[in-house]
């Protein structure tokens, strides 16, 4: 009988297509283990967290279907703030040859020469604003109805401001961005702060509403609990769960739950904040 002659050309063909095809298991489970939309659970954490910690529902919003075929900012841009800017502006126009609000021209003196003075005083005029509209609608479930309302009002408290009718989107997200911040700072507390080239003080420590609740040295941590399957308004998507999310601080449950609808689009979950109650999260300190 002939001897079997090892090929070994063959051998080292199959070895590379193995190790090549566990490195890209590998791959493929980590990338999924680290990139939390690809988990009903550590999406609806992630979203309960961010909106716990600071207040802040509307940077919650990046993790829902808002986002999911453009950026939140864009989808601000082309459903609210364009239609403001731009006559008989309707989404997916484009924007280039349009003249509107935005338009140069239409910068007054006090614009022209604001040295951030002016923009700080908006963001003060805006501030009591955002909160009422934070307060009268529960949470930034309400997104449609907050945006709408904060737009209107910016418009016309920088109008009477400046003295003049130009607004764009830097206008808007600088205050509503600075507004977001300052709410946030009213739950958490401040600390000292010093100008790093002068050492002159520039703002005081103060104590926020979660300090005041739960003591200095209070930590949130936030908990997928329970995950059911549900029903969403949503078209498209082949799944859909209600995964309850619980908050405490240290031992103590300081919100029972919260359910939170997620569908799946291709392999990325997506909040449906349309189908979603975070209303508990803007009152459990109070």
């Amino acid at each position: 009988m002939a001897e079997k002659k090892f090929n070994t050309k063959l051998y080292g063909i199959f070895a590379i297509l193995l190790v090549a095809a566990v490195l890209v298991t590998l791959t493929v489970t980590t990338y999924i283990s680290r990139y939390n939309g690809f988990h009903a659970d550590k999406v609806a954490q992630v979203y309960v967290d961010t909106i716990v910690q600071t207040g802040d529902g509307y940077n919650a919003l990046k993790n829902s279907l808002l986002s999911k075929d453009q950026k939140f900012g864009d989808f601000i841009r082309v459903n609210y703030l364009y239609p403001a800017i731009y006559e008989n502006y309707k989404p997916g126009d484009a924007t280039k040859e349009l003249k509107g609000l935005s338009d140069d021209s239409l910068k007054g003196e006090k614009t022209l020469g604001d040295d951030g003075t002016l923009q700080g005083q908006l963001i003060e005029k805006m501030y009591p604003v955002y909160t009422q509209l934070l307060q009268a609608n529960g949470s930034w479930d309400a997104y449609d109805a907050i945006l709408r309302g904060y737009i209107s009002a910016l418009r016309t408290e920088r109008a009477a401001l400046y003295g003049d009718e130009f607004f764009d989107d830097e206008v808007f997200f600088t205050c509503l961005e600075a507004n977001i911040a300052a709410y946030g700072d009213t739950l958490t507390g401040t600390e000292d702060v010093f100008d790093k080239n002068t050492g002159v003080q520039t703002s005081f420590a103060s104590e926020g509403a979660y300090q005041k609740k739960y003591g200095d040295d209070y930590k949130f941590t936030v908990q997928a609990v329970a995950e059911r399957e549900g029903a969403s308004a949503f078209e498209g998507s082949p799944e859909c769960k209600v995964v309850t999310v619980q908050v405490r601080c240290g031992d103590t449950v300081v919100v029972e739950g919260v359910d939170v609808t997620l569908v799946r689009v291709g392999r990325t979950w997506y909040v449906d904040q349309d189908a979603s109650d975070t209303a508990a999260l803007y009152t459990f300190y109070r």
